[in-house]
């Protein structure tokens, strides 16, 4: 109850506290998941706990280093490395390395389930960015956002159209593995629901995406757009005309 206790308070002597629990082996597992709780709760709080929260990351990653070999731990220093690598930016870097050699340390199933859990915290991250100084309240609105609020897209000779046919009927159905929201309606997508995927790997409603492709040829999160579009897509039809039949000058000629 003392380490629970500890990690509500947020403060750095309650972290410390945390941090010595790390060497038993009885307490390491509980240790890392208030130390978890702890990082998830460390967005408002002072510095010197952002910087205890660093310095027990360092400590854990030690003892499983030297001591603790069961897969088990590992998990349990998994979650803690990844709750800071998104809630304590000092200790991202070292953090990623730390959840990169402790997904190699753990089965297939838990390593999956870390991915899930390290795309959640993005989203989770990304959503938190747009609040605040960042909220639409605080930040004028272009005009393409304001279009884009009316259901339209603005299209420059430059941008690129819709996805082609070809390329919507290949995306991915997908199973939720852990609940997730949707970027496009912002609706939750319960883990075991179905899901359509880009080939970037960001999940969205079968619809939603659907609808957003037909008019931008692109992943709403992280922009991907290697997939051919329908002007590509139409165009590459037409060259094959025009090679068949050099006459021809355009597909409807």
């Amino acid at each position: 109850m003392a380490a629970s206790a500890a990690a509500d308070e947020l403060t750095a002597d309650g972290i410390k506290k945390l941090q010595q629990e790390l060497g038993n082996k009885k307490t390491f597992c509980q240790s890392c998941s208030n130390l978890t709780l702890a990082c998830e709760k460390a967005d408002d709080v002072h510095e010197s706990v952002r910087e205890a929260l660093f310095e027990a990351g360092k400590r854990a990653f030690t003892i499983l280093q030297s001591r603790f070999t069961n897969p088990k731990y590992w998990q349990a220093g998994l979650e803690f490395f990844l709750a800071l690598e998104f809630h304590v930016p000092k200790a991202a870097e070292k953090a990623l390395e730390w959840r990169e050699a402790a997904m190699l340390e753990v089965d297939d199933e838990v390593r999956e389930q870390a991915e899930a859990m390290k795309e959640k915290r993005r989203i989770e991250s990304d959503r938190k960015f747009n609040q605040g100084q960042f909220s639409d309240a605080n930040t004028p609105l272009s005009q393409e956002l304001l279009l884009l609020r009316q259901g339209l897209v603005m299209v420059d000779g430059n941008e690129r159209p819709g996805m082609s046919r070809d390329a919507v009927h290949d995306l991915r159905l997908v199973t939720v593995k852990i609940e997730d929201v949707c970027s496009i309606c912002q609706e939750v997508m319960p883990a075991g629901s179905k899901a359509k995927s880009m080939p970037c790997g960001h999940y969205y409603h079968d619809d939603c995406l659907v609808s957003w492709v037909s008019k931008n040829n692109s992943c709403p999160m992280c922009r991907f757009d290697e997939l051919p579009s329908e002007k590509v897509h139409f165009d590459d039809v037409e060259r094959r005309i025009q090679k068949e039949d050099p006459g021809k000058k355009g597909i409807f000629s």
